[in-house]
């Protein structure tokens, strides 16, 4: 080359070849003072013109390698020592991949240079992106031998990548979990990202759609961003742990789309450039996330934040020459972003089996967790077990024992309906272990119930016959009996998710307490058993001269027919599906029944149900 590479500026695109090399545009060329073309992100037409002489040894078959891919306007003209330009090649902005003389990724032009010639060159373009065009003069020879070893890097390199993309998809088709599948979309992106940055994806992916190609910087530029965040997102289980820092990655994703729905209205090499700096602000985020993360959760996501250092790497060299005006070439850049996504591509599967690694291990860790926990309910379940026992042997004896047993039973009823109550909710996972307090209470309850029962129960049981004592009667005020029931059965209810209500009442009726509470819990205890949905509803009912127990539910129905045969021992309604029992219940409200001269009916409703009555006493008493 002769001289300098001069330049200059078309700004309304209107001058052609005719027009640059004749006076006085010819003599207002000037020196570049860059080592690569750079007008910055301007819609101005270039011109670029410089000499070259051909050496006596020098081969005559010669290449223009310009590193770029593509550009919405390409004229080149070499002037021979005649001084008449001759056109070797001209692409438009909808000029397609075949439009090419020389197949190849980016954008080469051949030529030939007769020995000891000195022939002159003028290059005319405009870029929709940033306006940066280096070239080099290559041997045809030259030229086979660097195609060769760049089609080979830059192959081997998909290859990874692409690799990369079908594990990680292939792990989410097995796996179902969404995180692969987040992972597998960045890297996509970031895989085509640099085929369109090497002028590949034109090559084989879009060769007939030139002017998507123009665009699709901003739409894979976008994805990457996107992809990249929700995969943060995703990793680091933001909306779990960090709310405030998932908000701003939802930002982040909403943004750099309506970024792209501009482009509607604002000019698509404005846009090129905020992507570029949004790209470097968004690896700076991620890394930013990685870090907060791993104040409290490091060996969850340790491999991540450090992976993303290197993104923030590559986006500030890239950041650096598109606004700052840095002179660093492209082949720098992209050789920096293919190291950087083939390190990332390792840490980042290292993260991904290093996270379900920790999350394997805090399984087995709860699973210890549990185990112990269940076998703590356990033991406490059987103390609970043996104090119920004694408990419905100390109702019993209660009836004919002495004032000392009635008072060991009356001070065990409230404690062990509470104990009751604690143990229930730590069997359900309603209480978790760990919680100190609640646990010594229920532990002081157990000593002292334990305590009370072997002091006073244990001492009179060899006064307790072997036969059950008749009931005495008394005047009971079925409001106690209704809440208590209520109270009891609350919890089945509301695990099977009906509603169970009692109606107030100050009815009193004269009948052994005991067998009042047997008939009422077991209507109760059959109505909810058999009920699978909506609501039981009981209580007590004065109708002519009487007074009636109703309960009321939304079960299959239970017929008088049916009453009938259930009221057997042993026989179990027709339509109890999955309900449990021995079928003793309506036998055992008949026997009492008919021990007091009372009445059991039935009858089905007419919007579902049924309702089971039962006659207490005359409304008189």
């Amino acid at each position: 080359m002769r001289g300098h590479v001069e330049y200059y500026l078309d700004h309304d695109g209107s001058l052609g070849i005719a027009e640059i090399t004749s006076d006085p545009i010819r003599s207002n060329f000037k020196p570049l003072e860059t080592k690569t073309a750079e007008f910055g992100y301007t819609k101005a037409t270039i011109w670029l013109r410089f000499t070259v002489k051909s050496l006596p040894d020098a081969p005559t078959d010669w290449r223009l390698h310009f590193r770029e891919n593509f550009l919405q306007v390409l004229e080149l003209y070499q002037v021979p020592p005649d001084g008449t330009p001759v056109l070797l090649e001209q692409h438009q902005p909808d000029s397609p991949f075949s439009d090419r003389s020389v197949r190849y990724p980016e954008l080469v032009v051949a030529f030939s240079l007769p020995k000891e010639e000195i022939h002159q060159f003028l290059l005319k373009y405009r870029s929709g992106g940033s306006s940066q065009l280096s070239f080099a003069l290559r041997s045809a020879q030259e030229f086979n031998a660097l195609a060769a070893r760049k089609t080979a890097k830059n192959f081997i390199y998909y290859g990874m990548l692409l690799l990369l993309v079908l594990i990680a998809f292939a792990a989410f088709v097995a796996t179902r979990q969404v995180i692969f599948a987040a992972y597998s979309a960045f890297a996509g992106f970031g895989l085509l990202f640099i085929m369109h940055g090497d002028g590949n994806a034109f090559q084989y992916l879009w060769p007939g759609l030139p002017l998507f190609n123009g665009y699709s910087s901003i739409v894979l530029g976008t994805g990457l961003i996107a992809s990249g965040a929700n995969f943060t997102r995703l990793f680091l289980s933001t909306r779990e742990y960090h709310p405030w820092l998932d908000k701003v990655l939802l930002v982040l994703i909403l943004g750099v789309f309506a970024l792209v729905a501009s482009t509607v209205a604002v000019d698509t090499q404005a846009v090129k450039k905020i992507l570029v700096l949004l790209a470097l602000c968004a690896a700076v985020l991620f890394t930013t996330s990685g870090i907060i993360a791993a104040r409290k959760r490091f060996k969850e996501v340790r491999f991540f934040a450090i992976a993303w250092f290197g993104a923030v790497i590559s986006s500030a060299i890239m950041t650096s020459r598109h606004w700052f005006g840095i002179e660093i070439s492209e082949e720098v850049q992209f050789d920096s972003m293919r190291i950087v996504f083939v390190m990332d591509a390792a840490l980042m599967g290292a993260a991904i089996l290093d996270r379900f690694n920790q999350m394997r291990q805090a399984r087995a860790h709860a699973l210890e967790v549990s185990l112990n926990e269940a076998e703590r309910n356990l033991k406490m379940s059987r103390r609970l077990r043996d104090l119920e026992t004694k408990y419905a042997l100390a109702l019993k004896f209660a009836e004919n024992s002495s004032r000392r047993i009635a008072d060991t039973v009356h001070d065990l009823r409230q404690p062990l309906h509470a104990l009751r109550l604690n143990i229930q909710q730590m069997v359900d996972g309603q209480v978790t272990g760990g919680h100190g307090d609640r646990g010594a209470r229920i532990e002081e309850t157990f000593t002292y119930l334990e305590e009370l029962v072997s002091r006073k129960l244990d001492l009179e049981v060899e006064e307790f016959g072997a036969n059950e004592p008749e009931g005495v009667p008394d005047t009971v005020v079925m409001e106690e009996v209704l809440r208590t029931v209520k109270e009891m059965f609350a919890p089945e209810a509301a695990a099977k998710g009906i509603s169970l209500r009692c109606v107030s009442s100050s009815a009193v009726v004269k009948l052994p307490p005991l067998d009042v509470m047997r008939i009422v819990t077991n209507l109760v205890s059959n109505s909810i058993k058999y009920t699978n949905e909506g609501k039981v509803l009981f209580g007590v009912r004065h109708r002519e001269g009487t007074v009636w127990l109703e309960v009321y539910d939304t079960g299959d129905g239970l017929s008088p027919e049916l009453l009938e045969r259930m009221q057997m021992r042993t026989v179990r309604g027709e339509t109890t599906g999955d309900t449990d029992g021995h079928g003793l219940g309506l036998s055992i409200v008949q026997s009492l029944v008919e021990k007091h001269g009372l009445r059991l009916k039935s009858r089905l409703l007419h919007s579902g149900g049924s309702c089971v009555s039962v006659l207490l006493a005359p409304s008189n008493l």
